[in-house]
Formats: structure tokens, C-alpha cells, sequence
């Protein structure tokens, strides 16, 4: 069972300096990556999310976070990565809808996403690799 511990921003940026009533169409690019200590069962799960306007007006919102999850010896990579995105991500969807109405927007809601374990690569560590909590 892959259980959230906790999490933390280690950075949240925003720009926000359309013009009021610019329409904008807004994308999002996510990053997620799991790095595993697989001798205390515990893993950091690292978010990059990045939304910005596809027509370039300035506006872009940054969020770099990490979360810590503990599995059992059972759990397969594939479904700890997976389930611990599926922990993790209401978090920051909570933290964009609650830091774009801080800049006299309306709260952002980003969609809901799932990413497919069919397409999650498990690669093994690096030699000299540390954690990004150290």
C-alpha cells in the first residue's frame, strides 16, 4: 500500500501581467519523477508543473514540489509511481486554484490527470545519486 507522508513546495512562482480580460489558452507541462530507497520501503516523488499561455501572453505559474511515500515490499515501481501521482497531484491542483486567485484572477482548477503505468519507465539509480532532499 503506497502511503503520502507528506510534502513540500520548494517553489511556486507566478507572473501574471496579461492585460485584464485577455482571453488565455492555457497549457500545462508535468514532470514527475520517484527516486526509491528501497532498504526503508520510502520513496520521494518530485513534481515539476509548469502552466503558461500558448500565445505567449505573460502569464506562467511554476510549481516545483516533493512528496514522500512508503510502500510495501509487495508493490510493484510501475504502481508506486503511479499511485503516488494519483496522492500528490490534488495537492497541487489545490495549490494553483488557491495561488492564481492571489493575483485577482479567478481560482484556476487544472484538470485532473492519470498517468498510465504502460508508459512509466523504472530506471535503476545512478551510481553516486542522491536523494534531491539532501
Amino acid at each position: 500500500m503506497i502511503e503520502l507522508k507528506g510534502y513540500k513546495v520548494n517553489r511556486l512562482e507566478i507572473e501574471n501581467k496579461a492585460k485584464p480580460g485577455t482571453q488565455l489558452k492555457l497549457q500545462n507541462q508535468l514532470k514527475y519523477n520517484v527516486n526509491y530507497m528501497d532498504d526503508r520501503k520510502t520513496c520521494i516523488g518530485i513534481m515539476e508543473l509548469r502552466i503558461l499561455d500558448a500565445d505567449l501572453n505573460p502569464f506562467e505559474i511554476k510549481i516545483e514540489a516533493v512528496a514522500e511515500f512508503t510502500y510495501d515490499e509487495s508493490d510493484e515501481k510501475k504502481d508506486i509511481h503511479t499511485q503516488s501521482f494519483d496522492q500528490f497531484f490534488p495537492f497541487i491542483r489545490q495549490i494553483v486554484n488557491t495561488a492564481s486567485s492571489f493575483t485577482g484572477m479567478p481560482g484556476l482548477i487544472i484538470p485532473i490527470m492519470r498517468l498510465n503505468k504502460d508508459t512509466v519507465h523504472v530506471n535503476a539509480p545512478k551510481s553516486g545519486e542522491n536523494s534531491p532532499l539532501n
